[in-house]
């Protein structure tokens, strides 16, 4: 009779460990639309770079570690394609892909704002600037290699939004400041080039000009282009001149300031998001330190940025399975149990 007893306490036990598991949460799955263009980092100081794996991609996006991640377009810096993944959790669904200039032109103006309202600084001196200069430097924009975004994690939220951790510099001031070089260095070319123009500096000069030499210049060509003895035919070239030498001067401005700006710029690298027929950017100006830095050059992923879909709320924090809780539960129990049976038959 007392074994009998005991096999029913231990069955129940049981089956009601076994009714509650029956119901897991569900897991979020992913497919990659192009592997070939995807390479996973396995995270931490020490971390290694696995190209054209979606087994070790999955598990980076959804494993706890925020410093392994996935780089969507891996090739360069400036993708010609949407390459990413589909993120599936029972009826949600979201795609997060590589960003394209075509998609800049959709979300630039908005990306520019959030940065010039981010670091008022910057949005004193582009507010000083011509329209042409405003949309010259805003060109510059997608060639600063923020399209090929590392995903460090992605979980779906209690109401199907998204939230993404992006992994990339803490300071990307250096960045601008190498591409504001390179076009004004480009640009200097093309102003030297014109008929006209190279004429108005030394043959000797060195170097890029002076933000003063620049104006001083300008201001010669505008005395010339009020000049009644100015030809007309002339004058359009002049005003074609003007135009160029002011936004060669503004963008010297804008660099001068970025040179002396003493604060770090947080800028994270950028992801298209596709989710519930809306599509979103991901992008954030507010980093933390990352504490680690990539394995092969020491400098990347010393930062993270989160954003999330808006109205994002984040699922409840995980538990101890009610399953293995009630079968702890059972199995206190049959002790119990016993110890009653062994006390009742002294």
């Amino acid at each position: 009779m007392k074994m009998t007893f005991q096999k029913l306490v231990i069955g129940a036990s049981m089956a009601v460990g076994v009714s509650v598991a029956t119901a897991p949460a569900h897991a979020t799955s992913f497919s990659f639309n192009n592997p070939n263009e995807i390479k996973t980092y396995t995270g931490g100081s020490n971390g290694k770079f696995i190209a054209n794996d979606t087994v070790a991609a999955s598990k980076a996006l959804s494993d706890a570690n925020l410093s392994s991640n996935v780089e969507l377009w891996y090739t360069d810096e400036n993708p010609t394609s949407n390459v990413g993944f589909t993120a599936t959790q029972g009826n949600y669904s979201a795609t997060v892909s590589s960003v394209t200039a075509n998609d800049w032109n959709s979300f630039g103006s908005q990306w520019l704002g959030d940065l010039l309202n981010s670091y008022t600084p910057f949005k004193t001196v582009w507010n000083g600037f011509s329209a042409s200069t405003q949309s010259l430097v805003a060109s510059y924009f997608p060639l600063l290699g923020m399209g090929d975004p590392n995903i460090g994690s992605f979980q779906f939220g209690q109401n199907g939004g998204v939230e993404l951790t992006l992994v990339g510099h803490l300071d990307v001031k250096t960045k601008l400041s190498d591409t504001l070089s390179t076009k004004l260095n480009d640009a200097w070319n093309g102003v030297g080039t014109t008929p006209g123009v190279k004429l108005l500096f030394p043959s000797t000069k060195i170097g890029l000009p002076t933000t003063l030499e620049v104006q001083t210049q300008i201001s010669t060509l505008k005395l010339a282009l009020n000049s009644p003895l100015t030809p007309a035919a002339k004058k359009a070239t002049l005003s074609t001149q003007i135009t160029q030498l002011t936004s060669f001067k503004d963008v010297l401005s804008l660099q001068a300031t970025l040179k002396t700006y003493q604060g770090e710029i947080g800028a994270s690298e950028i992801a298209k998001v596709v989710t519930g027929g809306k599509t979103s950017y991901a992008y954030s100006f507010n980093p933390t330190a990352s504490g680690i830095t990539a394995s092969d050059d020491g400098i990347s992923y010393s930062a993270y940025y989160t954003w999330h879909t808006s109205g994002y709320t984040a699922p409840p924090k995980r538990v101890p399975e009610p399953s293995i809780i009630l079968g702890l539960l059972g199995v206190t129990g049959v002790f119990v149990t016993q110890r009653k049976f062994k006390k009742a038959s002294i």
